[in-house]
Order: structure tokens, then sequence, then C-alpha cells
């Protein structure tokens, strides 16, 4: 298939990356698998100062709520003859810190192994020690070694490259009977958007999907549930037909976006429109059509972020009055409170009927308009991390499936 003039553009770009290299022998470079940096600056014989990728997006639109983890990702190569430690200075958008929000950016970092040519993360995510990062008041500051030659990912988050992503649904299909690796519709760009799927075909069905918004990588949890139906059939596969959606946005996972798909749109919140057959983000309409085309009595949108500032994780649970069914609702609040009972909170993050930005997500038109139990999860606060997304994502999706049994 002939690629579109951006992807193509972005493929040449990570085969030959732009590197800026210091005195010392330190190269660094956004362009990779979900890069994202911006005016890399040399600023001393070890060092170099940095800004995160901004999503295109009017700061005065984002911070009236649906900003979602400004991150940084970055590769660092050694050129030099002996281990050296790069000095990375990240500079913090001054927007951010009056809005608030430049707690995305002030968070234990990561580092993993890049691999691969074009190179992308390993995988293989490790928090950066505390002796090795320091904050000031408009900078992060943080140290990585790095022995001759050897190249690692720097980054904010603890990314799950699209490339590897694919790779791993396709082994999946490919070493189980009865699994089957679907393609549900393409991006923007072009990229495929995969739904790996098990189970009886006429049995009800049960969604689950990462979200729309790049910065949270939360395919490890939508992988993680998809590993683990494998370990418990056939406990779910004679039940329900499992579907599994862990990157719904693959552009914007690509391109190192916080928020928006390769065209700015935030896709997460263009459902309202893709729900009334209007205008809409791509992905919007691909995942919509997903759904509607055969209503599933339970939807999961899965998201994950390590964020200060989320003491727990929230179950969003939206008032019972939007499902047209009662055995719906029913099955809406035994869910609820299995999933608070999961995180440890007493009260549910409660969504009103009609709510401006919340009708806007595929979560709630799933509900609104197909009757479906519908959550949108969120796995964050200060102690997430991708390893607990990976168990987290398996016990959402079981009381997830105990709950709707028999819809």
């Amino acid at each position: 298939m002939e690629q579109s003039p951006e992807v193509a553009e972005f493929d040449e770009r990570i085969a030959s990356p732009g590197w800026v290299e210091t005195p010392g022998g330190i190269a660094v470079t956004g362009d990779l698998e979900c890069g994202s940096a911006a005016d890399i600056r040399v600023s001393g014989p070890l060092q170099v100062s940095l800004a995160p990728g901004e999503d295109r997006v009017p700061h005065e639109v984002q911070v009236k709520g649906p900003i979602s983890c400004y991150n940084v990702c970055l590769l660092l190569e050694s050129r030099a003859d002996l281990a050296v430690d790069a000095q990375i200075e990240v500079r913090i958008p001054h927007w951010l810190t009056q809005a608030g929000f430049d707690y995305f950016l002030r968070k234990p970092y990561l580092t993993c192994r890049a691999g691969g040519d074009p190179a992308r993360a390993l995988l293989d995510w490790e928090e950066i020690p505390p002796d090795r990062q320091r904050a000031t008041d408009a900078t992060v500051e943080v140290a990585v070694t790095l022995g001759p030659g050897e190249r690692r990912v720097l980054s904010t988050v603890a990314h799950y490259p699209w490339t590897s992503c694919c790779e791993r649904m396709e082994r999946i299909a490919a070493r189980h009977d009865g699994w089957l690796l679907r393609e549900i519709g393409k991006s923007l760009h072009a990229r495929p958007i995969l739904s790996l799927e098990a189970g009886d075909p006429s049995a009800p069905r049960a969604v689950f999907t990462g979200t729309l918004q790049p910065g949270e990588p939360s395919a490890w949890g939508v992988l993680a549930m998809a590993e683990a139906a494998l370990k418990d059939k056939p406990r779910w596969l004679d039940h329900y037909r499992l579907c599994f959606v862990p990157q719904t946005n693959p552009d914007g996972i690509v391109l190192g976006r916080c928020n928006v798909n390769a065209a700015d749109e935030m896709a997460a919140f263009g459902f309202e429109e893709a729900a009334q057959g209007r205008p809409c983000a791509r992905e919007s309409e691909v995942l919509w059509q997903y759904l509607a085309a055969d209503p599933p009595v339970v939807y999961v949108d899965f998201h994950f972020l390590r964020l200060p500032n989320h003491p727990l994780p929230k179950p969003y649970f939206f008032d019972q009055a939007i499902y047209r069914e009662r055995s719906r609702a029913n099955a809406a609040v035994r869910l609820n409170r299995a999933l608070m009972a999961l995180n440890g909170v007493e009260q549910p993050y409660a969504v009103p009927v009609g709510h401006e930005m919340w009708r806007r997500l595929a979560s709630y038109q799933a509900a609104a308009q197909l009757d479906t139990v519908s959550f949108l999860y969120q796995y964050t606060g200060p102690t997430t991390s991708y390893k607990g997304a990976q168990q987290r994502g398996p016990e959402v999706m079981r009381a997830a499936l105990e709950a709707c049994a028999g819809l």
C-alpha cells in the first residue's frame, strides 16, 4: 500500500534522525517512535536543554479540562570512548506552570534501552534514581549514564510503541487457536487500528479499549487483559466474545502527541458528533462504528497515567438514569461497587446525564445510545506504574465480566 506523504515523512525522519551533539560526545534527538522533544540546545560539554513537544491546541482550550499528560521522550546516544553522564535539562513551559499542570513534567523520569533501526523503546522501563534528578522553579534536570555507543530512551511516560504493540497482538493471534486479529479501520495517516478478538461469536460482546489520549500508554493494561483471558479460559471465552483494542489513536502514539491525533484533533472528545453522524476525527468515527455495529453489553475505556495529584484511581460512574434497561443499570451499579472496592475508594466520581464534557466521550455515548454498561477507568495516582497497569487491567476486566454476566 502506498504511504501517505505524512507517514513517508515521519518514516524518513526516524530513519535519519536530526541529532544534536555536544562537544563531549552526547547525541540527542526527538526523532523516534513516541518521540516528544522540541528546541534542543547544547548547553555544556555533556549537557542539552530542551522543551516538551506540544499539541497544537490553544492553551486556553486545554486548561478547561481535557488536557492530558504533557510528556518528554527522547533518544540519547553516546559517541564518547568512555562512560559519560548525559545531562538533560527539561524546560517547563511557563503556561503549564501558570495553569497548575507542570506536575506532568515534575515526576520521576524513566529510561530504557533502545533497539532496532530505526530505534524504539525496548519496554524495560526503569525509574531514574532520585539522586539523579533535580527540579528547579522552571526546569527538571536528569542525569543518565551511557557507555560507549550505548543508546537509551529517556521519558516521562512508560511508552508502548505502536509497532511493538502490533507485533505483540500478531504473536497472540498466531499462537492461539480461536484468536483473531482484526483491522477495524485506519487512522488519519492510514495506520491500522487493530482489535484482538476471541470467544463465542454468538455470545454477548465485551469491548476493552485503550484511551485515544496518546500521552497515556494504556496498551499496558489492555494487552494484559487479553493475556489474562488466555489464562482464564474457558471461564470467559465460553460466555463472551472478547474484543481488545489497545491503541485507538496510533498516529498520536507514534508522533509522541499528548492528547490529539495527527491533525491535532482531540479525538477522545469527538463521540457526540460520531454518534450523530456528524463530522469528527477519523479515529473517533472508526471506534464509534466498531461499537455501534455490534453493541457490546459492557465497554471499558482504560486510561493509565502517573499523576502526583490523583491520590487514587477513579472509576467514573454515569448516573444510572442514562440506561434504558433496568438490568443494565443494575449491572453498572454492581460494576461500580466492584471498581470502588478494587481502588479502595468509598465514593465514585459521579457523572450526571448530559454533562457538557463527558457526553463527548465514547464511554458516555455507548451508555446513552447503545445501552452498554460503560465505564471510563482511570488507573492514575502517584504510585501507578506500567507494571501495576499490567495487574490492574485484568482486575478491571474480570470485574466487568462478572458484573455483566447473564446480560
